[in-house]
């Protein structure tokens, strides 16, 4: 059985793992991959370049030539509408079932798996290792079987058959070894190794969306947080960065640990076992100094930590946090004690508090009085970094709210969301948090906090005495006068020429631009498109699960035929028939006899 699996913009963990459990158990698995050099939904959007670099072409290309029995799309909120226009694209030449993995369709499925769309014939909510084996071994037999926990149906006739989601996986040790190898030909796996030492996070801050998997968790019965073991991590990156020669580790969890004991022991492991430089994330309330001082003394080059708000009664309240500005602080003064680089992350544009009236009751702010609490909150957090010497960075980044996330109700009373881009939300229209976020939508909020982001990275340049002159000065002004995308693009270029991730960031990027003249390489820029078949009719699940026998162009039920001219599979005419148009939300009504 032939599984391939999509990815965009990023290397993918979460895939990795798939592709490690259908391979363990005999299943053919392939990745395609899009870096989408300049839209990547990262970092980097220069849209002209975008534009230039576009291969989604060959993208669907690379799919219909490897003839899948699946077709599986792992969907992050701001990649929705781009892979779910990729899925309509491959219906159009190809014959098969897509599945939608990821925590898109998690938090928000009832809007990615739609009766009157087509395009998405399953999605699978929570944990995808045990449900996507199910399947892949169900396709493996011709029929599907409608009953596999945590996946949801959309049937030929409409109907949605949405299943029970089953209970986290506990021991994550016993799940193999993540399949490193699927993103080999794809990524510079030599310039960072990639590794998560756990599932889940201790905290349910309100604005992120592993908040909606926590409340998921404890509503299976489940822990909130479930870590590896010490020695299964360590032989899992000790094996793989001796294999790949990688230069350092990337461990991407929102905490590194949340035990103090596992972390001491892990990081003096680390030390003796492996050593290369790594860099980690955590919160305030997990810094303690036996554990910053075995992550300096093993090698960490940086240290990535949330404040999120220097407003206390917002972090609490709207964020779901509860550190105090004072926990903060005495986490940064343990960094500095160590002498550990650290940064800090900033969310800027969160919705105010409610007002409190004298009768009791509450009001949402004013416009101006918005305006006001983000420049006493952001003046007052610039006093604070200004006496930092080891905050190398300071990230701050604009609101994106998140389907399924309690901040979305903050919003809404805040006045900040109305319940129309609520429901854009859940379609994944807002923008991304590295641009404009959902601040776009607030153009006299926006400039406000364009300015401050302008200043925050910025500080991070700076010596303490120098930030305190900025400050003392008021010479932070100039910064809502000129181009606020120009400041941010320079500022890019400094943090990219001294900061080990951001410098990583361009050396990936380099390696990804010169992949796109590899001859060899499936996104070669000057690769031949192929022409394909237009179906008459697209896939759709059958309602007693039988596929039918697989042919070049995919499944085919001879009950319901694919009508086309020539058999011949690149280069026959096409046959296109507006009484078999297929179910598919936006289907171009014009013959398209290539891909465009």
């Amino acid at each position: 059985m032939r599984c391939v699996l999509v990815a965009i913009g990023w290397e993918n963990i979460a895939l990795q793992a798939l592709s490690a459990m259908l391979k363990k158990n005999g299943h053919e698995v392939h990745l395609v991959y899009d870096q989408a050099l300049f839209d990547d939904k990262n970092y980097l959007c220069i849209p002209w370049m975008a534009k230039l670099f576009d291969q989604k072409d060959l993208v669907i290309q690379r799919i219909i030539e490897l003839q899948p029995d699946l077709v599986g799309f792992h969907v992050q909120t701001v990649q929705y509408h781009e892979m779910r226009d990729m899925a309509e694209r491959i219906k159009q030449h190809y014959s098969v079932p897509i599945i939608f993995g990821g925590i898109h369709p998690h938090s928000s499925p009832e809007m990615t798996l739609l009766k009157q769309d087509a395009a998405v014939d399953m999605i699978c909510l929570s944990e995808g290792e045990y449900p996507l084996l199910e399947l892949c071994n169900c396709i493996e037999q011709g029929k599907i079987d409608y009953s596999i926990e945590n996946i949801w149906f959309r049937l030929e006739d409409r109907s949605l058959i949405k299943n029970e989601t089953r209970p986290l996986i506990e021991d994550i040790d016993a799940l193999p070894t993540i399949d490193k190898e699927l993103f080999e030909p794809h990524v510079s796996i030599e310039n960072s190794y990639l590794s998560t030492p756990s599932r889940g996070c201790p905290y349910v801050c309100n604005f992120c969306s592993l908040s909606f998997l926590g409340a998921e968790a404890k509503r299976l019965g489940g822990p909130r947080v479930r870590e590896r073991s010490v020695d299964s991590l360590i032989e899992e990156v000790k094996n793989h960065v001796t294999k790949y020669k990688s230069k350092w580790v990337d461990f991407r969890q929102p905490v590194m640990a949340s035990s103090k004991n596992w972390a001491v022991d892990f990081f003096k492991k680390y030390k003796e076992e492996i050593g290369l430089p790594f860099r980690c994330f955590t919160h305030p309330h997990l810094v303690n100094e036996p554990a910053i001082q075995a992550m300096r003394d093993a090698n960490c080059f940086a240290i990535q930590m949330g404040v999120e708000c220097w407003d206390e009664e917002v972090r609490n309240i709207i964020v779901n946090r509860s550190e105090s500005n004072e926990d903060i602080k005495n986490a940064c003064q343990i960094f500095e004690k160590v002498g550990q680089p650290y940064a800090l992350d900033y969310i800027l544009g969160l919705p105010r508090a409610p007002v409190k009236m004298e009768d009791g009751s509450t009001r949402p702010m004013t416009p101006e009085e918005t305006l006001e609490s983000y420049k006493n909150e952001l003046m007052s957090f610039t006093e604070f970094v200004s006496n930092l010497e080891h905050c190398y960075r300071i990230a701050p980044f604009m609101i994106q709210y998140m389907p399924g996330t309690d901040l979305i109700e903050h919003g809404l009373a805040a006045g900040d969301l109305s319940k129309e881009e609520i429901e854009r939300i859940k379609e994944g229209f807002h923008g991304n948090y590295m641009a404009e976020g959902s601040v776009s939508i607030a153009p006299k909020k926006l400039r406000l906090l364009q300015g401050y982001r302008v200043m925050l990275r910025l500080m991070s340049f700076l010596s303490p005495w120098s930030k305190k002159l900025l400050l003392r000065l008021k010479l932070y002004k100039v910064f809502w006068m000129a181009p606020f995308r120009l400041f941010i693009s320079v500022l890019d270029l400094m943090i990219a020429a001294r900061d080990e991730d951001a410098t990583t960031y361009v050396k990936h990027y380099w390696w990804w631009f010169k992949k796109r003249f590899d001859r060899n390489y499936h996104l070669y820029m000057f690769k031949k498109r192929k022409q394909f078949e237009t179906l008459s009719k697209c896939f759709e699940l059958p309602k007693n699960g039988i596929l039918g026998r697989k042919t070049k162009n995919g499944w085919l039920r001879d009950s319901l035929p694919m009508k086309l001219e020539n058999d011949d599979f690149e280069n026959s005419k096409v046959r296109h028939d507006i009484n078999y148009q297929p179910e598919l939300r936006g289907f171009k009504k014009e013959t398209e006899s290539s891909l465009k």
